[in-house]
Formats: structure tokens, C-alpha cells, sequence
């Protein structure tokens, strides 16, 4: 067995996307936005509760998380040939980090203007996070989400998207490491179930993230 049988991609579309996107290639950087947009909503969503909720927009969170990320996505790194599990927990702590700045500047009075340049990327990719959060795919991804009771949905936003370590979110539901899992696993098999050929399809049975190789520190800004 060589190398390439020892740790093959199950997914392997992402890996050329996000290869595709490192280069610069608009149609990668269409597909990656397209496909990983609405779980990032979702995750502002979550994040942004309470006040915060009638003050930020999610979509404009993700919005400035996609600006911060794409410029850096070469330096991320697969595990076993993987990107999805790593690009996402990229992605995620960069979608909390942003979040978690705009609460500070909340409580400080100050501005919520984001401080990231979108000089840094053309004017065509800034139009494809836009054009992403129009399709009728992504009303379908967050209706999914959404109509997943309140523990379900918590649980996706730690465990799938933020690629929170299993351990973490057990004490934080009060539940045994294991319970954590199986719960995790129940709820991305009914959204795979809901929604066939969308990222969750590429989210079950992910590593703990404490697994997971180091990826570039999150943009905070």
C-alpha cells in the first residue's frame, strides 16, 4: 500500500477547490464561498445572540471572515490529504474571533466598521460572498439548521463548524465525551439526510479537532 492508499481524500473536490482558490482561480473561489457560506451564518447566528443580534449582521460577519481568510488560505495545511475539516476550523475561529470583537466594541461604545481591507481582494471575488448568501441553497441550508431543536443546533455549531474538541463540548452540554459524539453524529446524519450533496456530507464522522493539524491565527479584526 503506498502513500496515497494509506491516507486517501474521500472529498477530493474540496482539496482542488481550495488549491483552485490558493491560485487564484475564480471559479474555486466561487464553489468554496458557495458551499461553506451558510454554515458560517449559521455559526454568526448562534454567536450573535441576545442584543448583539438586532445590531450585527451575520452575513456581513461572514463576510468580512471570507475577506481575512481567502488571502491566507496556502497557509493552511490538510490532515491525511484532507482540507474541509481544517479550512473549517479555520473558518470558524475566525468567524468568532470577529464576533467577539464586535461584542467588545459593543460594550466599549465604539464603532462596529470593520477594519479589514477589501482593497486586499478584486472586486469580482468581493460580488461572489454576495451573490452566495442569494441562492436558494443557502435558504435551504439555514431552514435546515434552523428547524433543528435548540441542542441539535448548538451542537453542529460547536462540533461541525467550529471543530470544537468533543471533550470541550460535553462539559459544556453536561454530558459524557461519548454522548457528545453520538449526538453530534445523530445531527449531521439528519441534515445530510435533508440536505444530499451539501457540506454536511463531508462533516460526518470528522476527527476531534484537537486532531487537527495547526492552522494560520484567525483574523480577529
Amino acid at each position: 500500500m503506498g502513500p496515497s492508499d494509506a491516507n486517501p481524500d474521500p472529498f477530493p473536490v474540496t482539496t482542488m477547490h481550495v488549491r483552485g482558490a490558493v491560485d487564484g482561480r475564480a471559479e474555486s473561489i466561487d464553489w468554496m464561498v458557495r458551499r461553506f457560506s451558510s454554515l458560517l451564518v449559521a455559526q454568526a447566528r448562534y454567536r450573535l445572540r441576545g442584543r448583539m443580534a438586532a445590531i450585527c449582521d451575520p452575513e456581513d460577519v461572514v463576510n468580512d471572515v471570507w475577506l481575512a481568510v481567502l488571502p491566507k488560505l496556502e497557509r493552511i495545511e490538510p490532515r491525511a490529504g484532507r482540507y474541509t475539516p481544517v479550512l473549517l476550523a479555520y473558518l470558524g475561529t475566525t468567524v468568532l474571533n470577529r464576533v467577539n470583537t464586535l461584542v467588545m466594541k459593543h460594550l466599549r461604545g465604539k464603532p462596529r466598521s470593520t477594519e479589514l481591507a477589501p482593497s486586499r481582494l478584486p472586486e469580482e471575488t468581493r460580488t461572489v460572498v454576495s451573490r452566495a448568501v442569494q441562492t436558494e441553497e443557502h435558504a435551504r441550508v439555514l431552514a435546515a439548521i434552523d428547524e433543528l431543536s435548540d441542542d441539535d443546533r448548538e451542537i453542529v455549531v460547536l462540533g461541525a463548524i467550529e471543530q470544537r474538541p468533543r471533550d470541550e463540548i460535553a462539559q459544556k452540554l453536561g454530558v459524557t465525551t461519548g454522548a457528545a459524539r453520538v449526538r453530534l453524529h445523530r445531527a449531521i446524519e439528519r441534515l445530510r439526510q435533508r440536505l444530499p450533496g451539501s457540506a454536511f456530507d463531508e462533516l460526518a464522522d470528522e476527527p476531534d479537532s484537537a486532531d487537527l493539524p495547526e492552522t494560520p491565527p484567525a483574523d480577529g479584526q
